[in-house]
């Protein structure tokens, strides 16, 4: 009876070793997930901001290059980037200089993700247009466009191997502009024109800061011209190309437009088919386009109402849209 008695003790006890042997697995097991489940996701919270990291330079880097070419006028004034998870946004501020006063122009915003791609947040970035005095004058089929942010006016260009019909001349409301007033516009010429020559052309005390670079083939402009029946549309100033002075008004050569482009190309980034549709109505048969190749067929100018006045019976003009007004001081 005795060792009966004890065997099942024997029994109970190894019973509640093996318990708490299964309990210790258990909750060893239990530590051990919890552990790597934190260091999974440490790693992947990491992984996945390096990854935004480079997603949103790769994106800031890519926009800040494309408006080298594509803002007339136009300079980065700032950013701010948010990280989330798998994606994020950049907050992107311009503004333009007017006779060495910055006024601010514009906010956008972009998204990115981890796998680099990246776009504007959905929504109408169209500018407001209004059917104001000019355009009820001229009988115009298209409204004057305004900034969406700012209420100041768009700037508009007219290709000059394309017949609009009907063009906007801004130069006769200087006249009502005050003296005192810096002014911005826009000016599409009667042909294309080497650097040189506008810079010859163009009054003393007119600026140019922003050059109207043609990179349109003939089939190109063809298309366009087939797209309307009545009043051709001129084109907007954020789908113009072209290359400025910079903030510090630097001098400027066609090589500056061309190193853009070629620059974009060895990136490949999100406007590589844009670069290398250029680079390629540029060079036309040639391995690379050369300085001669860059045709200036438009020009932004700065300078006081007065001081514009002077483009007036320019014969190379063919049209002049106001862009931003604004007070001296």
């Amino acid at each position: 009876m005795n060792d009966e008695k004890f065997s099942t003790n024997e029994v109970g006890d190894l019973t509640t070793l093996v318990k708490k042997a299964r309990r210790k697995t258990i909750l060893r097991n239990t530590i051990i997930s919890l552990i790597v489940s934190l260091l999974i996701l440490i790693v992947g919270y990491i992984g996945n901001l390096q990854l935004l990291y480079k997603s949103g330079d790769d994106t800031l880097r890519d926009i800040s290059r494309f408006k080298q070419i594509t803002g007339p006028n136009l300079y980065e004034s700032g950013y701010q980037q948010n990280f989330g998870l798998f994606n994020g946004s950049l907050e992107y501020h311009t503004y333009k200089i007017i006779e060495g006063k910055p006024v601010i122009w514009s906010n956008d915003t972009f998204e990115f993700n981890i796998l680099g791609n990246f776009s504007r947040f959905p929504g109408n970035y169209s500018p407001i247009q209004i059917n104001n005095p000019v355009i009820q004058k001229e009988k115009l089929s298209y409204y004057i466009p305004y900034n969406s942010q700012t209420g100041q006016r768009e700037m508009l260009f007219y290709h000059p191997e394309i017949d609009y019909g009907k063009y906007i001349n801004d130069l006769s409301l200087l006249e009502e502009i005050d003296n005192r007033s810096l002014v911005e516009m826009g000016i599409s010429f009667d042909q294309s024109y080497s650097l040189e020559e506008v810079k010859k052309m163009l009054p003393s005390n007119v600026h140019p800061v922003w050059f109207w670079v043609d990179t349109c083939s003939e089939k190109e402009l063809h298309k366009t011209e087939s797209l309307y029946d009545g009043d051709k549309i001129p084109e907007s100033a954020d789908m113009v190309y072209g290359f400025g002075s910079g903030i510090d008004n630097k001098k400027v050569s066609e090589q500056d437009f061309l190193s853009s482009i070629e620059t974009g190309l060895s990136v490949k980034g999100k406007y590589y088919s844009e670069y290398k549709r250029i680079f390629d109505n540029l060079r036309k048969d040639k391995k690379n386009p050369l300085k001669s190749d860059v045709k200036i067929i438009g020009v932004v100018v700065t300078g006081t109402a007065e001081n514009l006045k002077a483009l007036k019976d320019q014969k190379y003009i063919k049209a002049t849209t106001l862009g931003v007004v604004t007070d001296k001081y």
